[in-house]
């Protein structure tokens, strides 16, 4: 379940184009995902187009971990080295994970999804303890259409290929914590930065927390990171013919290291952009395909 990473930095992107607005967008992202599950894309091109969506959010998944571990560096040549570091280390360690078998069972995948509830849960109840500073009128902005899609895209991949009750629960908690953040900081503040999660604790009066959310923020990458790598793998398996043969293929290994190249290179923003236009495309091939079956 990746959607834990994501929201390290998808609720920043999001409320960059929506403001409040953002937790609507959630609500229909999470409405786009249940249709997705009854019109999954079939064929050459369906395969395709989750693969890229797979591959997009395994970019953003190894630069949650970078972002935040390397982001008060003492000099910008520093912050430089640091994120490239993290990034290259997260990439062999979720290839490793994966051809040692870790998302053999389905155990390794149950105790990060409770670990990451409670500390959701954490997080909504210190922002909701603490009155937030007033917050200045020109965070009222007007309704945009154009800027409720595309936060509306940019949640959609994170929630799309999950079961029911995952779904539900995954859509409950990004609005419990978007609206805990926007709470505390107001859309134009979460909306500055990538990392602005950790800017609502200090907000909160609770910067003593920011080293735990830190530490949970590289856990949820990495988690994420190494699920998408299996993924991955198992997507150039299918589309390259090979079978299911639990090995790294050239095609999958190619695909890590362009993944591993636009996260040092071009970071999170473009790829979690990107992600959403394809897993909306997906959601309109899947009821197209449908349609035409009908």
């Amino acid at each position: 379940m990746s959607l834990p990473a994501g929201l390290f930095i998808i609720l920043a992107v999001a409320a960059s184009w929506a403001g409040w607005w953002l937790l609507a967008a959630v609500v229909l992202a999470g409405c786009l995902a249940w249709v997705a599950r009854r019109s999954t894309p079939r064929g050459r091109v369906g395969e395709l187009l989750a693969a890229v969506r797979e591959w997009l959010l395994f970019v953003v998944s190894v630069t949650v971990p970078a972002a935040y571990l390397a982001s008060a560096p003492t000099s910008v040549g520093t912050a430089e080295v640091a994120y490239l570091a993290v990034v290259a280390g997260v990439v062999l360690v979720a290839v490793a994970a994966d051809a040692l078998g870790a998302n053999s069972s389905d155990r390794t995948s149950r105790w990060p999804v409770v670990l990451f509830g409670v500390a959701a849960a954490a997080f909504v109840a210190v922002c909701l303890a603490i009155p937030p500073a007033p917050q200045p009128i020109t965070d009222s902005d007007p309704f945009s259409p154009f800027g409720l899609l595309v936060a509306t895209t940019v949640v959609l991949p994170w929630l799309m290929g999950l079961d029911r009750v995952r779904l539900a629960v995954g859509t409950v908690a990004a609005l419990a914590v978007g609206a805990a953040a926007l709470y505390q900081l107001g859309p134009i503040r979460l909306g500055l930065s990538v990392t602005s999660l950790r800017d609502v604790l200090a907000a909160a009066d609770a910067a003593a927390l920011t080293s735990m959310l830190i530490a949970v923020a590289a856990l949820a990458g990495l988690t994420s990171a190494v699920g998408c790598a299996g993924r991955l793998r198992q997507a150039g398996e299918r589309l390259t013919g090979g079978g299911n043969t639990g090995r790294w293929g050239g095609a999958a290994l190619v695909a890590v290291g362009g993944a591993a190249i636009w996260a040092a290179v071009l970071g999170p923003v473009s790829a979690v952009l990107l992600a959403g236009a394809v897993a909306l495309t997906e959601v309109v091939h899947g009821l197209t395909g449908r349609r035409r079956r009908g």
